[in-house]
């Protein structure tokens, strides 16, 4: 019988990195050239512009977004793509995120359906820095390490 492997997705908005589990009591390993860094970002240099109204004496503001924000959904939606191409190509069963609030929301919002399907647990913590025995801690409850 083959093994179930679960991917450990550790995420916040500026890296990833991916641990595997290959059954119970078969422990933590990071996953080779499973390491993703977020490209930097460029803030707006000049004070939000002005614009006037045609209609008559008012004036607004011209927002120029959220670089930051713009970066950290491109993010996700990377991070997405290429889980969904492993899960394509079955590398893996299941999946654990474990990811910071903010990124475990972008994830959400743009993972597809059948990536969603495959995540049987979700751990609302940023865990990215800590070294694995931290992190086998944290998933005593969620998977059999």
């Amino acid at each position: 019988m083959k093994p179930v492997v679960t991917w450990i997705v550790l995420a916040n908005t500026r890296e990833v990195r991916i641990l595997v589990n290959r059954g119970p009591g078969k422990g933590l390993e990071p996953l080779a050239n499973k390491h993703w860094r977020a490209e930097g970002v460029d803030k707006p240099r000049d004070k939000a512009g002005v614009g006037h109204s045609i209609a008559g004496p008012a004036v607004s503001a011209v927002d120029p977004g959220d670089p930051q924000r713009q970066s950290d959904i491109r993010f996700a939606r990377k991070v997405a793509g290429r889980l969904s191409n492993s899960l394509d190509k079955k590398r893996f069963h299941r999946l654990v995120l474990v990811s910071g609030p903010l990124m475990l929301g972008l994830l959400r919002g743009v993972a597809e359906d059948r990536l969603k399907d495959v995540i049987v647990e979700e751990v609302a913590k940023d865990l990215t820095a800590q070294p694995i025995d931290v992190v086998k801690s944290h998933l005593g409850a969620v998977i059999a390490v």
